[in-house]
């Protein structure tokens, strides 16, 4: 009895082991499956034509397949013309150097900098524009529409490539390409030194400058939107009489008759000129 005892309880041991031993290879089955199934997956993905741009995605620009975005001077159609003759490679969008195209792009002279976004299923291409930031622009008169403007870099363009909404354009400033200070001589530090003196204004005034005239460039007018204010000579007492404007601006509203201009040309002497009948004159002294 006691020998058929253990050999029951032997075989029942065993039962156990046989099931764990039958689980495991079954597991390693599924395994090995889900991993050729993945691999196999991989494959036919990699394969697949949703990696590939159309041959024609620059001369036949499809809006689905490509855009460009960012631009707010930068003429889109100017954009994808400067690609209009290149050849995409027969490669998958991820092995494509695009360094080309951003090399094309970037001889735009609005365009600062470009960066390419790159799409699959389907494979699409998003080119996105940083535009040089408008500075000056230039006219001949305060009414006038601004013939050209600068941006940054120091490059002269023509207002034709202007923002179109115009609470984007920048400085206004008046010239008439004077022998002194011909706008088409302009550097970056000339338009620096123009755009400190429109900040500082903003500043002793707590105004805006709405237009800086250099008609005369030795007899400089500054607009801002309560006065007309006239600063002479741009010497090295001008912001020293920039600063009168922090008292007399906050004041002006005391001053009954039209105000002509702010005269600023002297170092110690401040004038309010009024706009009153023709060839009279009738100034006030500050």
């Amino acid at each position: 009895m006691t020998e058929k005892y253990e050999d029951l309880k032997e075989k029942n041991e065993q039962k156990p082991k046989r099931k764990l031993v039958k689980n495991s290879i079954g597991l390693l089955l599924l395994r090995a499956l889900f991993i050729a199934a993945l691999i196999f997956s991989g494959y036919k993905i990699l394969l697949s034509s949703k990696w590939y741009y159309p041959q024609d995605l620059f001369s036949n620009p499809d809006p689905k397949r490509i855009s460009v975005a960012g631009a707010y001077i930068t003429p889109k159609e100017s954009v994808l013309n400067s690609l209009k003759n290149l050849q995409m490679p027969k490669k998958p969008l991820y092995l494509i150097d695009v360094q080309g195209f951003k090399n094309q792009i970037s001889e735009i002279q609005t365009v600062k900098n470009v960066y390419i976004r790159r799409y699959w299923f389907p494979a699409r291409m998003q080119i996105v524009i940083e535009d040089r930031k408008p500075l000056l622009m230039i006219a001949s008169s305060p009414e006038s529409e601004p013939a050209a403007f600068f941006v940054e870099g120091g490059k002269l363009l023509s207002s034709e490539l202007l923002p179109k909404n115009k609470d984007l354009y920048p400085l206004k400033v008046l010239t008439v390409g004077h022998p002194d200070d011909n706008f088409i001589n302009w550097d970056e530090n000339r338009i620096n030194e123009i755009l400190k003196l429109s900040d500082y204004v903003s500043s002793c005034s707590g105004e805006q400058v709405e237009y800086i005239d250099i008609r005369n460039p030795h007899d400089i007018y500054v607009k801002i939107p309560s006065v007309l204010v006239r600063l002479g000579e741009p010497n090295e007492t001008l912001y020293i009489r920039l600063k009168n404007l922090t008292s007399i601006v906050p004041n002006l509203y005391k001053v009954e008759q039209p105000i002509k201009y702010i005269d600023l040309r002297w170092d110690i002497a401040k004038f309010i000129k009024l706009g009153v009948k023709a060839n009279e004159n009738n100034d006030s002294s500050i």
